[in-house]
């Protein structure tokens, strides 16, 4: 009688896409915590890799700004043109890094892009000229957008499939912390150069802090390569996969790529959300301190802490996204937490009360930092390998490229709201906790200025871009909801022991048997169509395997659903059309 109710209910449980391993449903597995993750000799190697380079890259961030402000001489464009140089190489370079990531063996790929990057940097050291470290910086940032995607291809091939959102959320938690963590460095070992300098006339007269301190961040290079080397679980590539790179290879790979990415739909709706998030969301790294300065009417302290609150946010979401695994759907509620960072950032540019600024910022951040770590997840559980590096390339590219026309774009739409603002002459508008228009009125840079007026550049920008992270997550929710098959009244939460509940559920009615048996009909229809749509990309042999894996057998219509033969009248029909 147990077998029997448990048929039933495995009968007209959620159907899974084929394809499509949904790691947290597979109950016989135990999830694993984040200590058993980094029980994982390689994984470990890995993410400590992927720590020390990454505060690396923010050491260097925050070096070349002092640095470069110094050598301009207080000029902000040359800060402004650092900035677009260093997401440059992502749009012009990022999908082909991806197909080099396919095509060579990552392990090696990794080393090389950390020594060489270790290398580049000490020239910073004997730079004095502004266009030698634009170069610079263009040619680091180049091995960076191989190094982010070949790491993030390469987790799958060190962790078991119920480790990867763990490691995912890890993986994020670590990008976040290093930008942190990186800032802080930066300046603790400029102050110590300093502070030896005061001590020692000699190190004070012939060391300058910013150029020693790129002697300090190389290192962090060279460390993270010497844990790289020693990983052994990289999947090494196959003769055939071993293709000599070339102008024709390159040019089928980026076609066969680009259409594989394109075509399939989670990974589509995917990239949609990426640029959506990333080019709504760049308007916050753009004009928050335009906001903060002349909205809320606070200086250059309070932009640090909502940033740094905003930060802390994305970590807690990138935790949380971990954590829920095994109690929430991903596929569920990543729409959801889209749009919910969307109406944060809406609720941020229209609020005039500082501390209710800090509590949306960190519910922004909670909600990008989930969506982030889902996106992933679902990606590396979905894709197919060969193609698995030019994915990753193709949201490096599109995150990067999305932040690139954010800094061209929204700092002169802003301004000229502003200035539209000024000519029409309107005043602000108080709503007790919502403020429209601008609050200060005061001196810049010896000027009188006034931006108390409806139209305010940078609050209005960044409400603009709220709405398109918004609308962006409704179609995110909608996207994922033909994809994956489920009900509007479906469970969002689940249980570990789904299974040995099931046990207990009453026997259903003959009536509830056809019903079921009508919606899993529909279900396997729109699964069958979908693994349709991945044969494409498949060999003969992987077809017939993936089939048999898959079990195509249970689609035939000769064959009968033993459970519902078990139970007598009611049941559903020998054969589904």
């Amino acid at each position: 009688m147990e077998d029997t109710k448990s048929t039933e209910t495995a009968e007209c449980a959620e159907p899974t896409p084929k394809g499509f391993q949904r790691t947290e449903d597979n109950l016989q597995i135990k999830p694993a915590a984040y200590r058993d993750l980094l029980r994982n000799h390689d994984f470990l190697l890995l993410w400590a890799g992927q720590m020390v380079s990454s505060i690396g890259d923010w050491i260097i961030v925050a070096i070349l700004l002092g640095f470069v402000n110094k050598l301009a001489e207080g000029q902000s464009w040359a800060i402004s043109v650092m900035m677009l140089v260093k997401f440059l190489p992502a749009v012009l370079l990022g999908f082909m890094a991806g197909i080099v990531i396919d095509r060579v063996d990552r392990k090696r790929t990794l080393i090389v892009c950390d020594l060489c990057r270790a290398g580049l940097v000490i020239l910073f050291a004997f730079s004095n000229s502004l266009l030698m470290i634009l170069i610079l910086v263009f040619i680091i940032e180049t091995f960076s957008i191989i190094y982010g995607p070949a790491k993030d291809a390469s987790i799958p091939d060190l962790v078991a499939p119920e480790q990867l959102a763990n490691a995912n959320s890890l993986n994020q938690l670590t990008i976040f912390a290093a930008m942190a963590f990186g800032t802080a460095i930066a300046g603790s070992v400029t102050g110590l150069f300093a502070w030896l300098g005061d001590i020692n006339s000699f190190i004070g007269e012939h060391v300058d802090p910013n150029r020693a301190a790129f002697f300090v961040d190389s290192l962090t290079f060279i460390v993270s390569a010497f844990l790289i080397f020693k990983i052994s679980g990289f999947r090494r590539l196959s003769e055939e996969e071993r293709v000599k790179m070339s102008s024709a290879q390159v040019k089928q790979d980026f076609k066969e790529g680009l259409r594989y990415l394109l075509d399939q739909r989670l990974t589509r709706t995917i990239l949609i959300l990426t640029l959506a998030c990333f080019l709504g969301g760049g308007t916050i790294y753009v004009l928050t301190i335009g906001f903060v300065t002349y909205v809320l009417g606070k200086g250059d302290a309070t932009f640090y802490y909502i940033l740094s609150v905003l930060l802390f946010g994305i970590m807690a979401g990138s935790i949380l996204g971990g954590v829920l695994k095994t109690y929430v759907k991903k596929e569920r509620v990543m729409g959801l937490a889209i749009s919910g960072f969307g109406a944060g950032v809406i609720v941020f540019s229209l609020v005039s009360i500082v501390w209710l600024s800090f509590i949306v910022a960190f519910f922004g951040g909670v909600c990008m930092g989930y969506a982030i770590v889902g996106m992933i997840t679902l990606l590396m559980e979905t894709l197919a390998e060969e193609y698995r590096g030019r994915a990753f390339a193709a949201i490096q590219v599109i995150m990067r490229a999305s932040i690139f026309l954010s800094i061209m774009l929204a700092g002169p739409l802003a301004d000229l709201i502003t200035a539209i603002g000024r000519s029409i002459g309107l005043s602000p508008i108080n709503l007790g906790i919502i403020r429209l228009g601008g609050s200060f009125e005061g001196s810049i840079d010896g000027d009188v200025v006034s931006f108390r007026y409806l139209f305010n550049g940078p609050q209005m920008i960044l409400f603009i871009g709220g709405i398109i992270i918004l609308l962006a997550g409704v179609y995110g929710q909608r996207s994922f909801h033909r994809y994956f098959g489920w009900n509007i009244h479906d469970k969002i939460f689940q249980r570990k022991q789904a299974v040995a509940e099931t046990m207990w559920e009453p026997a259903m009615e003959g009536s509830e048997i056809d019903a079921c048996a009508d919606e899993t009909t529909g279900a396997r229809e729109t699964a069958a169509a979908r693994v349709e749509e991945e044969m494409e990309y498949l060999s003969e042999a992987e077809q017939a395997f993936k089939k048999e894996i898959t079990g195509e057998a249970a689609f035939h219509e000769d064959e009968r659903d033993p459970g519902v033969e078990g139970r007598g009248g009611g049941g559903a029909p020998d054969g589904e059309e």
